[in-house]
């Protein structure tokens, strides 16, 4: 388990307090300013209430976010192949790099898709791709975390051990979005976190489990004996069907 990994734990309680108090902070003066224009606002865009929607109360670096797109977020049985596989795979690195939050999230769908329709095809970029990954995993931005985390989970099922050199990273933002008080992003991370137990083999994942289980934060160990309860009956599992394999042949 990389060093690193631990800092982002052990730095919890005050990143996680200042991007929630920064996300409530700008709040009202936008509340404000919307509210007193409001009337004059839907007389001059009727057509615009339909398709425009402020994010789940979230402001930019102004602390005004009007018209933003609202973001859909989209089951991995419901998405579709891409047009252009090629422009694609070429623009991918860049849309999630980007500082507009909306490319970043049609990116990081672009990278569900990619994982589902053309998997062989991302496989020389995957660890650059996880990197950025957990980079819009770390965003205080709910619409950007929630579409990383819905990655993170095609993305065990797509590539399974493949993933396992890179997965540190990754495992430690899935414990503690699953570990915080977002209803809607914690479940999203215990769905990926299953994912991740039933994908990735226990022979490698169980040792990148266990520095987790002596955690400081008690949510942090719980969601770490749930991966390793997990893990742990289908190891048996498997060695019983090789010792049974063995046997036989």
């Amino acid at each position: 388990m990389s060093g690193q990994a631990l800092r982002d734990l052990n730095t919890l309680p005050g990143s996680e307090r200042k991007n929630e108090s920064s996300s409530k902070g700008i709040m009202k003066p936008f509340t404000e300013k919307t509210n007193g224009n409001l009337d004059n606002w839907q007389r001059q865009n009727p057509a615009s209430l339909s398709s425009t929607s402020i994010n789940e109360g979230e402001a930019g670096n102004n602390g005004v976010e009007v018209g933003a797109s609202e973001v859909e977020y989209i089951e991995s049985e419901n998405l579709t192949d891409l047009e252009d596989v090629d422009m694609s795979l070429k623009t991918l690195l860049a849309g999630l790099d980007s500082k507009d939050w909306v490319l970043v999230c049609e990116a990081l769908n672009n990278v569900r898709r990619l994982s589902i329709f053309h998997k062989e095809a991302m496989l020389e970029m995957l660890e650059n791709v996880i990197l950025l990954i957990v980079k819009s995993l770390k965003s205080p931005r709910s619409a950007i975390c929630k579409t990383a985390i819905m990655t993170s989970e095609d993305i065990f099922n797509a590539y399974n051990d493949h993933i396992i050199d890179s997965v540190d990273p990754l495992l430690v933002q899935l414990l503690l979005k699953s570990s915080q008080d977002k209803r809607f992003v914690c479940e999203a991370a215990e769905k990926a976190l299953i994912a991740m137990t039933t994908w990735v083999s226990p022979a490698l994942l169980l040792p990148k489990l266990h520095p987790y289980l002596k955690h400081k934060n008690p949510r942090i160990r719980a969601k770490a004996s749930m991966c390793f309860c997990q893990s742990v009956p289908r190891m048996v599992r498997e060695w019983k069907e090789s010792m049974l394999m063995g046997l036989i042949n």
